[in-house]
């Protein structure tokens, strides 16, 4: 082990997985052909675009990521604090999601704040599954998201021969206005984006903000005790978004001043059923971030990557039981205070070898009704890599490891743990890929988990829970497999097909510590032994005019228990996932027509009871058409087209317009953006 440590030091290691600008995922060659690439990442990584996000319908990336078949995204009502994102059966907490390869902040409610970053600042979405957890710590352990920005163009390149008119200052940027209704609400939904792009010879400032409003449904019941009594039966939202980055760019690297604050607002139904139905939750949460980043250039060979940020978070929820005589009203507010620094260094010292060495510190706090006193974490680590490059770059070699270490800090251990990687990619020919990896592993329990109570309450019967920390949790150890393999045919379409083994020790988990009240009782516990495992295919091809993709996810999850000596299931992991999506740019017209698909198989809620979710299904469709020069565009599209047509109940009977708060039932949207 010592000299595999020293090895990957010696070494540094990996090619720069996120690059600031996006990469050409095809190469046009011809009007009637394109050319269907394999990807050159040793991991496989997918990439959303920001034209595909608008095509779906998607305003912020939780919507975006619905996209994926290997990627489930929370399907209950956005924002209410429930949000999740879950790679190769590993849900929140082990998904590491990064704007620009910086952390986003900490969601004290477990939630991850995928719906409160809009796809208007965004320039693409990469997506890397399985364990990467040596260069990203143990959130990476089911994969990475990384959430690309918009940025300035920069003139740093232009040489002082170039006339004066091309290094003026350029300005540019967009406005997207777009208004919804749904035939059940009375009032509109409004969603409003801009971003303002100014760029000059050394300096860039990148401007971005959205507004989204959605009023919700109203309901009124009379009560005998209460009289009447209105709630909202489908969610009323608020989101709030806006960014900054301040860029100084020149030959030797580049300095960015960035800070963004997001306000999100949600009042919903807290129980969906029993006698206290029309009472209300409402989440209000503000977040802040401000950081620096950097690049050093020494050579062509050697480059240096950092940024130091701090993260704030606000969360404040209100549970409004309306129960006659009963009612009754309680306020729970919390905050989060997080400063993460990292430093990388990249060196390629010849053709064979891509390394990088680096540092990452990050220390927590959170505060707030369920915490007696303010709670303060901190976690270290030093990572090194190698992309080795053999045969003609047909193989590559990626070993690499992590060493954390969390000294003891508010009566908790001290923590050390080393954890090792090995990637392979072997290309025999330039349209096949095979890939195979292997990821230790380490993921120390979070404030969250030990300290936090956290109110389910957006669904039905064992949708309603209440989950309690645990600060007896131990850390836990995993070992990930991951198989692929990708092939190009005939340059028409591509498809691949995946496989994944995790096998986790200690695995931290909400587990059913009473069944029978209501709201249910949670609480995070150890659990012994457990493996998750699956696999995924998808296809896709583009023509001319054309473009379609297919894809299909299968997800098991178990547990040992051991006093029955039994492999059982466990609860909030989707089976079966199914998606689809097509489009077609009408000739003469030039119109496009996209169309999406969905769903998702029952979700297992409670494995003692063997409690189902109803299945999910969703189906829209959009009709764009750009004009002088794609300066301007206008776009129609109708959500959840089908009206909440499903096929499987839940095991109390519940459909998928109750469960899953559509209440809303078809929308319609026209909306129009213009860039200039």
């Amino acid at each position: 082990m010592k000299k595999y440590i020293l090895l990957c030091f010696l070494c540094f290691s990996l090619q720069f997985l996120f690059s600031q600008e996006a990469e050409d995922d095809v190469i046009v060659v011809n009007a009637e052909k394109i050319e269907q690439s394999i990807d050159t990442a040793v991991e496989q990584r997918k990439t959303i675009s920001t034209e595909e996000m608008r095509k779906s319908g998607a305003k912020t990336v939780g919507d975006a990521l619905k996209a994926l078949p290997d990627v489930t995204v929370s399907t209950a009502t956005a924002g209410n604090g429930n949000e999740s994102v879950t790679i190769q059966g590993l849900g929140n907490g082990y998904v590491k999601i990064m704007i620009d390869g910086i952390t986003v902040s900490t969601d004290i409610s477990g939630s991850t704040p995928i719906f409160q970053i809009p796809v208007e600042s965004i320039d693409h979405i990469e997506v890397i599954k399985g364990a990467d957890s040596v260069l990203y710590g143990s959130d990476a352990m089911g994969g990475v998201i990384n959430i690309v920005t918009k940025r300035a163009p920069s003139n740093a390149d232009e040489s002082e021969e170039e006339s004066e008119e091309k290094r003026k200052v350029k300005v540019a940027g967009g406005v997207t206005e777009e208004f919804g209704f749904s035939p059940v609400i009375i009032g509109w939904k409004n969603y409003a984006a801009t971003n303002l792009f100014v760029s000059g010879k050394h300096i860039s400032n990148a401007l971005t903000g959205s507004f989204d409003y959605n009023p919700g449904k109203k309901k009124t019941i009379n009560d005998a005790l209460a009289g009447k009594i209105i709630y909202y039966e489908s969610t009323k939202k608020i989101l709030g978004f806006v960014r900054n980055t301040f860029a100084w760019n020149a030959d030797w690297g580049s300095v960015d001043v960035y800070g963004l604050y997001t306000v999100s607002y949600q009042v919903s139904n807290y129980t969906k059923t029993g006698y206290d139905k029309g009472s209300d939750m409402t989440y209000a949460s503000h977040r802040g971030e401000l950081g620096v980043t950097g690049k050093y250039i020494h050579s062509e060979k050697l480059y240096i990557d950092s940024f130091v940020a701090g993260k704030l978070y606000f969360l404040n929820t209100s549970y409004n039981v309306k129960a006659g005589v009963y009612s009754s009203s309680k306020v729970t507010r919390s905050n989060s205070f997080d400063i993460e620094t990292d430093a990388r260094a990249y060196w390629k010292p010849n053709k064979i070898n891509d390394c990088t060495i680096g540092v990452n510190i990050n220390l927590e706090s959170m505060s707030g009704t369920s915490f007696e006193k303010r709670k303060h974490a901190l976690e270290t680590a030093l990572f090194a890599q190698d992309a080795i490059s053999l045969f003609d770059a047909k193989l590559t070699l990626v070993p690499g490891i992590r060493l954390d270490f969390s000294p003891p800090i508010q009566e908790s251990a001290v923590i050390f743990m080393a954890t090792p990687k090995l990637g392979i990619k072997y290309t025999p020919t330039e349209k096949t890929a095979l890939r195979f990896s292997y990821g230790m592993g380490y993921k120390i329990p979070s404030l969250k988990e030990k300290y936090w109570i956290f109110r389910h309450n957006y669904a039905p019967g064992a949708g309603n829970f209440i989950l309690y920390g645990n600060p007896n949790l131990v850390p836990e150890k995993s070992h990930n497999f991951t198989l692929g393999v990708e092939q190009n045919v005939a340059n028409l379409f591509t498809f691949s097909v995946g496989g994944y083994f995790n096998y986790i020790l200690d695995l931290i988990d909400g587990v059913v510590t009473d069944a029978t009240s209501s709201p249910q009782i949670r609480e995070y516990q150890n659990v012994d032994k457990a493996i998750t495992y699956g696999g995924d295919f998808s296809m896709g091809t583009e023509l001319d005019r054309f473009k379609a993709k297919i894809g299909y996810a299968y997800t098991g999850a178990k547990f040992f228990d051991a006093p029955s000596s039994q492999w059982k299931n466990l609860a909030l992991r989707v089976a079966h996932r199914v998606t689809a999506s097509a489009e077609y740019r009408i000739p003469v017209i030039e119109t496009t027509i996209a169309v999406s698909v969905q769903w998702n198989s029952p979700q297992l809620l409670n494995a003692q009871t063997a409690y189902y979710t109803p299945d999910y299904f969703m189906t829209g469709c959009d009709i764009s058409k750009k004009f002088f020069e794609d300066t301007f565009a206008v776009y129609v599209g109708v959500d959840n087209m089908l009206n909440n047509l499903h096929f499987i109940k839940g095991t109390n009977g519940e459909m998928q317009k109750n469960y899953y708060g559509l209440n809303d039932g078809i929308t319609l949207r026209v909306g129009a953006k213009y860039n200039f």
